[in-house]
C-alpha cells in the first residue's frame, strides 16, 4: 500500500511539473509578440498559433510514439471535436474580450473562470473529487490575479466580460475532454494536434480577410514559428501529458503559471514597472501554485485510469 501511495504521489508530482512547464511556455507568447511585432491583428495571431501548433504536433508525434494510422480515428472521437471547438472559440472570444474590456480585465475573468469550470466539469463528467486544498490554492491564486490587476480593470462593458467568461469556461471543457481521450489511449501530441487543426479550419472563416493581408518577412516567420510551435504546440503537449496524473481542475489551477511568467518577462524583457499591487498579486499566485503542488490530487480508481472508450 505504501509503495502504491508513493508511486501515485511521484506520478502526480511529475504531472504537476509538466503542467507548470507547459503553462510557463505559454506565458512567453505575449512577450515574444511584443518584442518582435507580428504586424497583424490579435485574432490572426491566434489563428496562426493554432495552425502551426497543430502541424508541429502532428509532424513530430511519430518520433514520440505516435502512430500515423491513429490520426483518421481521431476524427470520430467526440472528445477531439470538443477540444477543437473550445480551442478555436477561446481564441475568438478571448481576443474579442481584450478589444472590448482591455487586457487586464479579459485575462482576470478568463483565467479566473478556467479552474472553476474545469473543476465542476471534471467532477460531473469524470467524477474526480477535488480536495479542500484545491479550493484554497485556487482562491488564493485567483485573488492574486485580482490584486495584480487593480487599477487596470474595466467592468463597464458587459459583453466583454461575457466573452471572457465564455473563453475561460470553454477551457474547462477542453481539459476534461482531453483527459477523457488520454484515458482512452490518445497520444498527448496527436490529440491537441488534430483538435487545433480542426479548430483552425473553423477559425479561418473568421479571419481569412486579415490573414491575406499579413506581410511576411524573416522576423514575422520566426515569431510565428515560436508562437505556434513552442508557446502553443509544445506547451499544450506538456499540459495534456500532465493530465495523466492530475484532475482537470488541478491542471486548470496550474494555468495560473501563465500570467506569472508573462508578468515576470514583462518586467525583465519589456522593462515594465512592477507596482506594489502587481508584486503582491504575483506573490499570492505563486503561493497558490505552491500549495496546489503539495497535494495535487488523489489516486484515481483503476477503472478511471483505464477509461471506458478505448481506441481500437
Amino acid at each position: 500500500m505504501a509503495d502504491a501511495v508513493g508511486e501515485g504521489t511521484h506520478h502526480a508530482g511529475r504531472s504537476v511539473t509538466l503542467s507548470i512547464i507547459g503553462n510557463g511556455l505559454a506565458g512567453t507568447a505575449g512577450t515574444a509578440a511584443a518584442l518582435y511585432s507580428f504586424n497583424s491583428t490579435a485574432p490572426v495571431i491566434g489563428f496562426v498559433r493554432l495552425v502551426l501548433g497543430a502541424l508541429s504536433l502532428l509532424i513530430l508525434s511519430p518520433f514520440f510514439g505516435g502512430r500515423i494510422r491513429q490520426l483518421p480515428r481521431l476524427l470520430v472521437r467526440p472528445g477531439v471535436w470538443v477540444m477543437a471547438l473550445t480551442s478555436a472559440s477561446y481564441q475568438a472570444f478571448f481576443f474579442a474580450s481584450v478589444e472590448r474590456a482591455g487586457v487586464a480585465t479579459a485575462a482576470l475573468v478568463t483565467v479566473g473562470c478556467i479552474p472553476v469550470s474545469a473543476g465542476i466539469v471534471g467532477w460531473l463528467v469524470l467524477r474526480e473529487k477535488l480536495r479542500a486544498l484545491w479550493f484554497v490554492a485556487t482562491a488564493i491564486g485567483v485573488s492574486g490575479l485580482a490584486v495584480a490587476s487593480l487599477g487596470e480593470l474595466q467592468t463597464q462593458d458587459a459583453q466583454g466580460l461575457l466573452f471572457a467568461a465564455i473563453a475561460g469556461t470553454g477551457i474547462g471543457g477542453y481539459l476534461t475532454a482531453a483527459k477523457v481521450e488520454i484515458r482512452a489511449g490518445g497520444h498527448p501530441m496527436q490529440l491537441p494536434g488534430m483538435a487545433y487543426l480542426i479548430g483552425s479550419c473553423g477559425l479561418f472563416f473568421i479571419v481569412r480577410s486579415d490573414v491575406i493581408q499579413v506581410q511576411w518577412n524573416t522576423q514575422s516567420v520566426l515569431v510565428a514559428l515560436y508562437l505556434g510551435v513552442v508557446s502553443m504546440g509544445l506547451a499544450n503537449a506538456l499540459q495534456i501529458l500532465g493530465l495523466h496524473g492530475i484532475a482537470p481542475g488541478v491542471a486548470a489551477t496550474m494555468m495560473l503559471a501563465d500570467p506569472v511568467v508573462a508578468a515576470v518577462l514583462g518586467v525583465v524583457a519589456l522593462h515594465q514597472q512592477l507596482t506594489i499591487n502587481g508584486a503582491t498579486g504575483l506573490a499570492l499566485v505563486a503561493l497558490g501554485l505552491i500549495l496546489q503542488s503539495i497535494s495535487p490530487t488523489g489516486r484515481a480508481s483503476a477503472r478511471q485510469q483505464r477509461g471506458r472508450h478505448k481506441f481500437n
